[in-house]
């Protein structure tokens, strides 16, 4: 019926690692590939696979090679389910990262109204568990496992949407799955146009039909009643032709003819008009209704050089832009010994012995006399080859009619063409010589597409990394999105606006009704679970003093790191040693409560620590100096386990709520490390107390609380523990060192967290000044804390939560407290785009 553009889909698994799943056993990652019609799900067709190389050292000689635990059941493509497989790996450690290197091919048929429409794929990734209890565990597994009796099953799903994969595909996306299998993969994705073939009918073996598709069912007759079976009315709209797109039909009753009941008789709509018949030959595709009225020589000849730069000049820009992509993984992620071992010495210069040719070492690609090589995309230093390189072969998604491809009088091409068929000049033998020139490039495409996969396979880890940088630069634009960025005075002590929680909360509802996402690339992965919709987006204020645009205060002082480092997180650091996160949890918490934020950053800094707190896990409401003795003592024993000397670079605290405060309470024991200390982030943490004059329910129930379990904690934060608010803890632990120690001192508040005064988490004299029980001790405590403190190091973040539900979480103000620890939105969009804070 038409040419359909087949398109090659390589999944590159580069590697597997476990951050925090729950169970060690077996896994490995099953995918498909699809798209889903009104009626029906076209599947991509899985056909091959490419082996990485294997990371296992080579046994000694006269010993059998040991069981290499991350490689136990080979990569494989299930045919009747359309799914390729990884290897299964066995799992035991967390941050256990598994090198896979394999690389899953499909093959997808395209046609001109799919094309059109640009829908994108869905690629299904399963994460595939096998319980190995019945083995005595995974530590017991031997060198000869019993895995042919493994029974996996799966236990998490994402899914993605692949873009213009016609364009030329080249992209990462890291595929992190559910809070309960918190794992990650690195994925890339790679595509190119191979082929176009004439097709009478789409392919029925890879199409399934959907469970109950939504489709126009027949008629009813007139004076019929409604109702009736739901199955037999969908099985009488499919024999009607409804599921193939055809009418309707209505029934009409003829009277009885001399005593005999006559059938029903069928007949169509009146406005309806019969398709054309189907094209039978590539020659009456091609050249449609011209094919049957038959052409002059210079019509078929000028139709013919159109269907020639349309058709042929399609898969030349496929060629073009994978010889394009080709050329740039062999100059950027190639050592110059693997370039020479791939195309050999390509010059007697020793310094350019491995450079790479420019035929690729393939040839040139083979046209007919007249056509054009489509120029080869530049490659921008930003490494955007994608997007640069995908225009080339824009015209594979907008087939026009051929009239439109004509061209007046001779060309080189048409006299080609015309001495090629000699007196043979039909429609069939056209139809036929194309076919034949389209099958010839073809080849060339997938001799080029192949050593593309074997030149990936070998340097997956190289390109992986540069893809990623392109990744994580259009996830920071699409978080900024939901970023608004203000100056904020140099004296911390008191606001400009006193009012400014108020002026936030307008903002961010404006924000969320004005301002659009940016549409998908006409190339790209999109991760529907990483980015949800702006309006349920969380909106961050991003609050620093406008010297960070400038030179620091003093001459003689180091830029600020967020003046001078690379955004994109996977950039080098520019230290030595290991960056260890502490994170304390806040009243009547436990460790568990800081577990989505540690595993956000070890998404994007691999090679950080973590210590989550356990010290104070059942002693919240004691006393805050004792808490910080415990804290100060964990931290110390943990440095001196794990990351003695100079092995430590740097040393960050990061807690919600009161755990602020008992961070604060060790960091005067702590005075050793100073040197290595960088970040101090806070969530909502009540640093100057909380103000009892507010009569809300939540401090009403604070106080029953504090009076009926005579909490020591809570006395000391509403500063009732001493009769003179200057002898109070708070205000002693306001004029301890603490904050000065640090490069950067980030407050996260919220104005609709009643569990922690938004005063008191942002550290300054606001509207809620009035509302303290001693307002002389309040300010002088604001001006303890940021005396000693440079006004350049200090962020503040002021996040607004999207939070529909009105229940009594929300009124009491409890709901956007523990949002902090619960909405990973908000992490991801610190992480991302604040890196110069986590590095």
């Amino acid at each position: 019926m038409s040419l359909c553009t087949v398109v090659e889909i390589a999944l590159h698994f580069e590697s597997f690692r476990n951050i925090d799943l729950f169970h060690q056993g077996l896994y490995h990652l099953k995918t498909r590939i699809y798209r889903d019609d009104e009626v029906r799900r076209v599947l991509a067709v899985p056909y091959s696979h490419v082996k990485g190389p294997s990371q296992a050292a080579e046994p000694p000689k006269g010993k059998a090679p040991r069981t290499d635990h991350h490689h136990l059941i080979p990569a494989h493509v299930t045919e009747d389910l359309y799914s390729f497989s990884t290897r299964s790996f066995l799992i035991r450690y967390c941050e256990e990262e598994v090198e896979l290197g394999d690389v899953g091919q499909f093959r997808v048929e395209l046609g001109p109204e799919e094309l059109e429409k640009r829908h994108p794929l869905l690629l299904e990734i399963e994460l595939m568990f096998a319980d190995l209890s019945h083995q005595g565990g995974a530590e017991h597994l031997g060198d000869s496992p019993d895995v042919e009796a493994a029974e996996f099953r799966c236990v998490s799903t994402q899914v993605l949407r692949l873009r213009g994969i016609e364009r030329g595909l080249h992209e990462f996306c890291p595929v992190v799955f559910d809070e309960c299998h918190f794992c990650l993969m690195n994925l890339a994705v790679h595509s190119a146009v191979v082929d176009l073939r004439f097709r009478l009918r789409a392919p029925a073996a890879n199409q399934v039909p959907l469970a109950k598709p939504k489709v126009a069912g027949p008629a009813p007759r007139p004076g019929a009643k409604g109702g009736g079976d739901g199955e037999a009315q969908d099985e009488a709209g499919a024999e009607a032709g409804g599921d193939m797109g055809m009418p309707a039909v209505v029934k009409d009753k003829i009277p009885q003819q001399n005593g005999v009941s006559v059938h029903d008789q069928e007949r169509p709509p009146a406005n309806w008009q019969a398709p054309p018949p189907a094209a039978l030959s590539l020659a009456e595709s091609l050249f449609g209704e011209e094919f049957m009225t038959g052409m002059s020589r210079d019509r078929l000849l000028q139709v013919a050089e159109g269907l020639y730069r349309r058709h042929l000049g399609a898969l030349a820009a496929s060629y073009t832009q994978q010889a394009a992509w080709m050329k740039l993984i062999c100059d950027r992620c190639l050592t110059p010994l693997q370039r020479e071992a791939l195309f050999g010495s390509t010059s007697e210069n020793d310094s350019e012995a491995s450079t790479v040719p420019p035929d690729l070492g393939l040839g040139v690609l083979k046209l007919p006399k007249g056509m054009i090589m489509p120029q080869s995309p530049p490659t921008p230093s930003g490494m955007h080859l994608t997007r640069a390189a995908s225009g080339a072969v824009a015209g594979i998604s907008s087939l026009k009619p051929a009239a439109g491809f004509e061209t007046m009088g001779e060309s080189v091409l048409q006299e080609s063409l015309a001495e090629r068929l000699g007196s043979k000049l039909t429609p069939q033998a056209v139809a036929r010589l194309l076919a034949y020139d389209l099958n010839m490039v073809s080849c060339q495409i997938l001799e080029m597409w192949h050593q593309v996969l074997n030149v990936m396979s070998f340097a997956y880890r190289e390109i992986a990394s540069m893809l990623r940088t392109q990744w994580e630069e259009r996830i920071i634009d699409q978080w900024g999105l939901s970023i608004v960025r203000e100056k904020m005075s140099p004296n911390l002590c008191e606001p400009d606006n006193l009012s400014i929680g108020e002026a936030h909360t307008a903002a961010s509802d404006s924000l969320r009704k004005t301002v659009k996402p940016r549409s998908p690339e006409l190339a790209s992965i999109e991760d529907t679970s990483l980015l949800p919709p702006i309006p349920q987006r969380p909106v961050l204020f991003d609050q620093r003093c406008p010297i960070l645009a400038g030179s620091t205060t003093e001459p003689n002082c180091a830029p600020h790191p967020s003046l001078w480092e690379p955004r994109v997180p996977s950039a080098p650091k520019q230290y030595r040693g290991v960056h260890l996160f502490v994170l304390c949890h806040g009243f009547q918490g436990n460790s568990f409560d800081m577990r989505l934020m540690k595993n956000n950053i070890a998404l994007l800094y691999p090679d950080a620590i973590f210590l989550c707190s356990q010290a104070n896990e059942d002693n919240t409401e004691g006393d805050f100096n004792e808490m910080g003795i415990r804290l100060a003592q964990e931290v110390t024993n943990f440095i001196c386990d794990w990351c003695p000397g100079s092995a430590l670079g740097r040393l960050s605290f990061i807690a919600h709520s009161i755990g602020g405060l008992i961070v604060r309470s060790a960091l005067p024991l702590l005075q050793e490390y100073k040197d290595k200390m960088f970040t101090f982030l806070t969530f909502s943490s009540p640093h100057v107390g909380y103000f009892l004059k507010n009569i809300s329910l939540f401090h009403l129930g604070l106080k029953v609380l504090q009076s009926w379990r005579g909490s020591q904690c809570l006395t000391q934060l509403s500063m009732a523990d001493a009769t003179d608010p200057r002898e109070t803890f708070l205000y002693k632990l306001s004029k301890a060192p603490g904050f000065e120690f640090f490069q950067n001192v980030v407050l996260v508040s919220c104005p609709s967290d009643q569990y922690s005064p938004f005063d008191s988490a942002r550290v300054e004299i606001g509207s809620m000044q009035s509302m303290h029980t001693a307002t002389d001790a309040f300010r002088d405590m604001v001006h303890n804390i940021w005396k000693p403190v440079k006004p350049e190091r200090v962020f503040r973040f002021d996040v607004n939560f999207h939070i529909p539900e009105n229940n009594l979480d929300t009124f009491i103000g409890r709901a956007a407290h523990i949002q902090f620890l619960e909405c990973q939105p908000v992490m991801r969009m610190i992480i991302h785009n604040f890196s110069f804070l986590f590095r």
